[in-house]
């Protein structure tokens, strides 16, 4: 039986990161039926975690976003993530 081990090569380094996103914009980053997260998602390879309504970063009115996955999915997503938010603050 073969095993793949995921995660192997350095590049490839599984990574973690927390951002704190306003809860008003939140279901931007989520999307209709949960689309735009799914894309982001699938476009960057990493996996984003939500927190549940009412779960705030310390101190702050702001929802926890954990992206998870090699270093690079996780700034790729990171910064469609930003750029997704910053759009609506420019408005």
């Amino acid at each position: 039986m073969v095993q793949f081990l995921p995660n192997v090569l350095k590049e490839d380094r599984s990574s973690s990161v927390t951002i704190g996103i306003a809860d008003e914009h939140v279901g931007l980053v989520v999307g209709r039926g949960g689309r735009s997260i799914m894309e982001i998602s699938q476009l960057s390879g990493a996996r984003i975690k939500i927190s549940d309504r009412g779960d705030f970063m310390s101190g702050t009115s702001n929802r926890k976003v954990t992206i998870t996955g090699s270093q690079r999915s996780v700034r790729i997503a990171e910064s469609m993530i930003s750029r997704k938010v910053a759009s609506v603050a420019e408005r």
